[in-house]
C-alpha cells in the first residue's frame, strides 16, 4: 500500500513542466478579472480583444496591474498563435490553478465558456469568503497574544529590574515568587533576543519548507488537524472548498475521475491531494465516491452521506453544492463558538499571568509594611 509520503512524491512528479509564471495575483483580483471576462464573452467580444480590454481595466495595486498585464499579453500571444485557451492558461499555474484551467477546458469544448466563467467567478468568491472567515477567526486571538507578549516583555525587561534595584537597597529577604520572577527577568534580558532570532529563522525555514515540500505540508496538516479547537474548523474549511469545487467541475461535465485532482488542489489540503490517487483507484474498481470517501478519515460524515444520496439520485453535483453550504454553515458556527470561547479564556489567562507578576513584585513591599 502506498504511503502518503510516496503519494506526495508521485504528485510532485506529475506537476506540469511547462513554462511557469512567477507572477502572483490575489484571489480578489482574479475574481474581478473572471467576472469582467465573462461579461465581455457574453457581449460577443473576441478573445484577443477581450484580453486587451481586461489588461486596460485591471484592478489592484500598480505591481498587480503590471503582473496581470504581462500575463494577459502572453495569453494574447499564445491564443493568436493558435494555442488552445486552457493550454495557454496552464502556462501560468501560480495564477490560474487546475480548477481554473479545467473549467476553461470544459467551457471551451462545450461552447459555453461565458456560462462557466460565471460559475467559476462564483466558486472563487465562495473560496475567498471561506478563507476570510477562517482568517478572521485566527487573527483576533493572534493579535491578543501578540499584544500580551509585548506587555510581558516590557514588564520583564524594564519594570522588574527597577523593582529589583529597590529590593536590593532594602536588604530584606525576598519571597520565593519574587525571586523566581527576577530570575525569569534576567533570563529574558540575556537570552530573549537570541531566542527570538532563532524562532524567527525557524519560522522562515518552516514557511519555505511548507511552500516547497508537499511532505512538510502533509506533516503540518496532520498536526493542525489533531488540535482540539482548530482541527474541526480546518477540516470543515477544506471539505467545503473540496465539495464546492468538485460540484462546479461535475456540473461543467468533467468526469469525476478527472475532477478529483483539481478539486483536491483547490481545497488547499495536502492530505486530500495525497489521497486522491486512492479515491480514483476505488472508483475505477467500481466503488462509489461515498464508499471511497468513507475509507478515509478526511471527510466529515455529512459530506459522505450527501454524496451517497447524490449518487443514488443521479444529482451528485447538486448534492455536493448543498453539502458545501451545510459545511459552510457548520464553519460559521465553529467560528462563532471559537470566538465566544477564546475571548474569556484569553482574558482570564492574561489577567492571571500579569496580575500574578504584579503581586510577586509588590509582595516584598506588603511584607515590609506588615513589619513596620
Amino acid at each position: 500500500m502506498s504511503t502518503p509520503a510516496a503519494m506526495a512524491r508521485a504528485l510532485e512528479r506529475r506537476r506540469p513542466s511547462a513554462h511557469v509564471s512567477l507572477h502572483r495575483i490575489s484571489a480578489k483580483t482574479l475574481t474581478v478579472f473572471t467576472r469582467q471576462w465573462s461579461a465581455l464573452m457574453s457581449a460577443g467580444i473576441p478573445l484577443v480583444q477581450a484580453f486587451q480590454l481586461l489588461g486596460q481595466s485591471a484592478v489592484g495595486s500598480r505591481k498587480t496591474r503590471q503582473s496581470l498585464g504581462q500575463i494577459l499579453q502572453q495569453l494574447q500571444q499564445d491564443v493568436s498563435a493558435g494555442s488552445a485557451l486552457h493550454v495557454a492558461f496552464q502556462k501560468h499555474p501560480h495564477t490560474f490553478n487546475s480548477l481554473y484551467c479545467s473549467l476553461l477546458q470544459a467551457g471551451e469544448s462545450a461552447g459555453i465558456l461565458d456560462t462557466l466563467l460565471v460559475r467559476l467567478a462564483n466558486t472563487l468568491e465562495a473560496h475567498a469568503q471561506l478563507k476570510a472567515k477562517v482568517q478572521h477567526a485566527l487573527i483576533y486571538p493572534a493579535c491578543i497574544l501578540l499584544v500580551a507578549c509585548g506587555v510581558l516583555t516590557v514588564i520583564l525587561i524594564w519594570v522588574v529590574p527597577l523593582f529589583e534595584a529597590v529590593f536590593q537597597s532594602m536588604g530584606a529577604a525576598l519571597p520565593q515568587a519574587t525571586q523566581q520572577l527576577i530570575q525569569v527577568s534576567r533570563w529574558v534580558s540575556q537570552w530573549g533576543l537570541p531566542c527570538l532570532a532563532l524562532l524567527t529563522c525557524a519560522a522562515i525555514g518552516l514557511h519555505r519548507g511548507y511552500r516547497r515540500s508537499l511532505t512538510v505540508r502533509l506533516g503540518w496538516e496532520s498536526a493542525t488537524s489533531a488540535l482540539p479547537l482548530m482541527g474541526p474548523l480546518m477540516q470543515s474549511h477544506r471539505s467545503a472548498k473540496w465539495a464546492l469545487t468538485l460540484s462546479a467541475l461535475l456540473e461543467a461535465g468533467i468526469p469525476i475521475s478527472e475532477a478529483l485532482q483539481p478539486a483536491a488542489a483547490a481545497s488547499g489540503s495536502a492530505l486530500l491531494q495525497a489521497h486522491t490517487a486512492k479515491l480514483m483507484q476505488h472508483i475505477q474498481e467500481g466503488s462509489g465516491l461515498n464508499v471511497a470517501m468513507s475509507k478515509s478519515k478526511l471527510f466529515p460524515p455529512v459530506l459522505i452521506q450527501m454524496c451517497a444520496i447524490g449518487e443514488e439520485t443521479g444529482s451528485l453535483a447538486a448534492m455536493l453544492e448543498k453539502a458545501a453550504q451545510l459545511l459552510m454553515a457548520d464553519l460559521n458556527q465553529h467560528i462563532a463558538q471559537l470566538t465566544t470561547l477564546l475571548e474569556p479564556l484569553l482574558m482570564v489567562f492574561l489577567g492571571g499571568l500579569i496580575g500574578g507578576m504584579m503581586v510577586a513584585l509588590y509582595l516584598p513591599i506588603f511584607n515590609l509594611g506588615q513589619v513596620f
